[in-house]
């Protein structure tokens, strides 16, 4: 490249970088959209011409964030959804995940505890009142507790279940995208 290129090619940089800024102060939500036309040449505006539109191209907002959009991809590379994306930026190891997980489920394990200790009253004052004739009605709301508290603690078990398939299922995803072998958890989904 010879110098004048060079300092042709820096001026070009920095009036793109001038236009850019007032355009974003014009655009409403503050983004700017960068893209290369036909002819390898840089352009900067509010809004990207539809034939572009389709072509890798940048969004860079208000506080100054790029995001690369139709990015091209390396073919060997695993295809990363939102999900994907939140997971990594979410943890740092499978151990963060577990532990997580494992908050969770024992954060409704112990609501569970709880119940079970009602439970367990409520059963002695069901054997308490059964067969009494004059505490009917407390004998019907006692039985009616116990049933709520049995399906409360079916429902927590269930999500318990729930949150422990879905945390193993983003720990494979997690062993996935780093390129770690498969876990436990890889295995017993077998």
């Amino acid at each position: 490249m010879t110098k004048s290129r060079g300092i042709w090619l820096a001026f070009a940089a920095m009036l793109a970088l001038a236009w850019a800024a007032p355009a974003a102060a014009a655009n409403e939500k503050g983004k700017v959209y960068r893209w290369v036309d036909d002819q390898g040449v840089v352009h900067f505006g509010d809004a990207i011409p539809p034939e572009y539109s389709k072509e890798q191209h940048e969004i860079l907002d208000g506080r100054g964030t790029r995001t690369t959009i139709h990015e091209e991809k390396d073919p060997s590379a695993p295809e990363q959804t939102d999900r994907d994306r939140a997971l990594l930026a979410t943890y740092s190891s499978v151990e963060e995940i577990e532990s997580v997980r494992d908050r969770r489920a024992d954060y409704l394990d112990g609501q569970n505890e709880v119940a079970r200790d009602r439970l367990a009253g409520l059963k002695a004052r069901q054997v308490e009142l059964d067969g009494n004739a004059a505490a009917i009605n407390e004998l019907a709301t006692v039985e009616q507790r116990i049933r709520e508290y049995d399906a409360e603690i079916e429902r927590r078990n269930a999500e318990i279940e729930r949150i422990r398939a879905e945390f193993d299922d983003d720990i494979v995803r997690f062993r996935e995208l780093h390129g770690l072998p498969p876990g436990e958890e890889a295995a017993a989904k077998r």
